[in-house]
């Protein structure tokens, strides 16, 4: 009988890529976070398979809440509600009150953006979704073997890693001037009123070999146009990521692109996560230097 192998110390728990949330136990350092999820949003066919993304997206970030103040519809279950009692009288500008209103900017906005490329895959051929698809799925799955731990992970920001290559990456791609300079550090996760953060140890180790991989998918998949794979790379560094409202970066150059474009939001999607509620997360976090 052959000898067993023993499970290499860098075993990629493939469960986290149908994982409800992004905050599960795997060495992948991110690459895998909701893989399911992407795939599904970029080679949508039909109205049946929108229908059950639409609900398995609703289980996962929520419901899209009436206004700032409604705390009746379901919530992601890894905020924190305020109690209806309070939260007519809750401050939204500091404190508790603050971080209600800024995770349900992040998770609206990240749940709209599934909906939206869904809504644009469906629109396309089945030729087009396929190479959608090719290209969702080059990204990620070989991300993991490139970004993954050799060991055990420790704590909850080398889960990081990944949508932090990627929020650096996509920074890069910027064709415009911003009155914001790039931050120094795109991996930094923090709270977001604190003014220091904490990087992941891996990205000295396998930052610039995670680059080369997006570069090199991004040229190679021309079959894609160039606006979509952009949008495409936007969703997977948001999706992947374990919670955008410590990843400011994350949010700056993944998310609030989506929210910004001229077609935003989709009908029947989010009423808070648009630019005027975006406005007010810029300057909030500018404040302490986490834009």
């Amino acid at each position: 009988m052959p000898e067993v192998s023993p499970r290499p110390p860098n075993w990629h728990n493939s469960a986290c890529e149908t994982a409800e949330q992004a905050n599960c136990k795997c060495d992948c350092r991110g690459a895998g976070h909701q893989n399911d999820l992407l795939k599904r949003a970029s080679t949508c066919p039909d109205a049946a398979e929108y229908a059950e993304l639409e609900n398995d997206l609703r289980k996962v970030f929520g419901g899209f809440h009436r206004n700032e103040r409604d705390v009746t519809t379901y919530t992601r279950s890894a905020r924190s509600v305020p109690d209806p009692k309070e939260i007519p009288h809750l401050r939204l500008t500091v404190g508790k009150g603050a971080t209600w209103f800024e995770t349900l900017l992040v998770d609206e906005a990240l749940h709209t953006a599934f909906l939206l490329l869904a809504r644009a895959s469906l629109r396309l051929d089945d030729t087009a979704r396929e190479a959608q698809g090719r290209y969702v799925e080059s990204v990620t799955k070989s991300a993991i073997d490139i970004v993954r731990s050799q060991g055990p992970s420790t704590g909850s920001v080398e889960a990081h890693v990944w949508c932090g290559i990627v929020s650096e990456y996509l920074a890069s791609m910027e064709e415009t001037e911003t009155s914001t300079p790039p931050p120094e550090n795109f991996a930094d996760i923090r709270y977001p009123r604190k003014t220091r953060g904490r990087t992941p140890t891996a990205l000295k180790e396998v930052g610039e070999q995670g680059m080369w991989h997006l570069t090199d998918n991004f040229e190679t998949h021309e079959h894609v146009p160039r606006s979509r794979r952009i949008e495409l790379l936007r969703l997977v560094g948001a999706a992947t990521c374990p919670d955008l409202w410590s990843h400011s970066a994350a949010v700056r150059f993944c998310l609030e692109p989506f929210v910004l474009a001229e077609a935003w939001p989709p009908k029947n999607t989010t009423r808070i996560a648009v630019p005027p509620g975006f406005d007010q997360l810029r300057l909030r976090w500018s404040r302490k230097k986490n834009w």
